[in-house]
């Protein structure tokens, strides 16, 4: 059999929408054929928009858990915190209660709550190591110390670390006490942070995704060449890339609902992962049977052409030798009506003769 990109079973390519091929990549098995002819480029450029909103999402979530944790921040320094100074690039909080080390945890309600260590009181080493052990072992955590700031995020296995000094230089904030911090944190700069903040986990999220994503695509390529075989399909390697592409449509989608949800209730479905892989898997296999039936009908309905075009080309057959019959008994008829008029004449010719001998006799 040809490749099923070429020859009578070829699918012509059409230019379709973003949104087309996402609807076509989740409700319209058939419509997979239209989506193997594309060209890889645009498969591509498909994929990057995919991630694209799956990373800004991503990055709007976390924003908003970022904003929900400065707010909590801001509630506890206004109602917990008896004094907060700023001098000399050194902060020191002093909590209601007295302690030394504080422990705060925002965000309780969901899966990966934030932890706040605040240990600004004391320059004990081995306190704050342990304070940075702590922080280490949570998915999202805050370590504020007295000459600078610690975060830990669950995008990252490394800390990022800043220091009061290069804060202050930045921002020229020299001196700071409660009410200043509390307004600080709920002012322009504080929305300015916002907006950079979304801006780097876009594209630190788009970076992550895409890498992840690719691997992801060649795994299920490998699964589609293998399925194609099976089936008995001839496919081109850019239709093969396309289809295993594309299966990615509804799990990416599923991954971005589950994200948002899991990010704001803290629900969670146990091996989520297996299930991603396991719909692109199901999408693969039903659009390569679908593939192949439709090569079939087409097979079936080329084979009663040619069916047809052959009884059609036996009975004009039939017909062209009728109608040589029918004109090789009006040829014989003409000629034995030729040869019987030839007969009469030379009947009629020879009974003249005999008519006019006997009155040459008696002369």
């Amino acid at each position: 059999m040809k490749k099923y990109s070429e020859g009578s079973t070829k699918v012509e390519e059409k230019k379709l929408s973003f949104f087309k091929k996402i609807k076509i990549s989740i409700l319209d098995f058939d419509g997979y054929q239209n989506l193997a002819a594309e060209k890889i480029s645009r498969t591509v450029v498909y994929i990057i928009l995919l991630m694209l909103i799956f990373s800004l999402i991503v990055a709007g979530t976390y924003v908003i858990k970022f904003y929900q944790t400065i707010g909590q921040i801001r509630n506890y320094i206004s109602n917990e915190v008896s004094e907060i100074t700023y001098e000399n690039y050194e902060l020191n909080i002093v909590p209601n209660n007295g302690e030394e080390i504080t422990r705060i945890t925002v965000n309780e309600n969901v899966s990966v709550p934030v932890k706040i260590i605040i240990n600004t009181q004391t320059s004990d080493e081995t306190k704050i190591q342990e304070s940075m052990e702590e922080i280490r072992a949570e998915e999202n955590g805050i370590l504020i110390l007295k000459d600078r700031i610690i975060i830990k995020s669950e995008f990252s296995t490394n800390f990022m670390e800043y220091s009061y000094k290069s804060i202050s230089e930045q921002y020229n904030i020299n001196k700071i006490d409660k009410n200043e911090l509390i307004s600080l944190l709920s002012g322009s700069q504080i929305n300015t942070l916002y907006i950079m903040l979304f801006g780097i986990v876009t594209i630190y999220m788009l970076v992550i995704y895409l890498s992840t994503m690719l691997m992801d695509v060649l795994l299920l390529t490998v699964l589609t060449y293998i399925v194609t075989r099976i089936a008995g399909l001839r496919l081109k390697y850019s239709a093969i890339y396309n289809i295993a592409t594309y299966s990615l449509t509804l799990p990416i989608l599923l991954n971005i609902i589950y994200f948002v949800v899991n990010a704001f209730t803290g629900f969670t479905i146990e091996y989520f992962q297996i299930m991603y892989t396991a719909i692109a898997s199901i999408y693969i296999i039903t659009s390569i049977l679908m593939i192949k039936s439709d090569v079939i009908k087409k097979q079936l309905e080329l084979n009663r052409i040619i069916e047809e075009q052959e009884r059609v080309k036996q009975e004009l057959k039939r017909q062209e030798e009728e109608r040589k019959e029918k004109e090789e008994l009006k040829r014989r008829e003409k000629e034995k009506e030729k040869r019987e008029k030839e007969k009469q004449k030379k009947e009629e010719k020879e009974e003249g003769k005999i008519g006019k001998e006997p009155e040459g006799d008696n002369a």
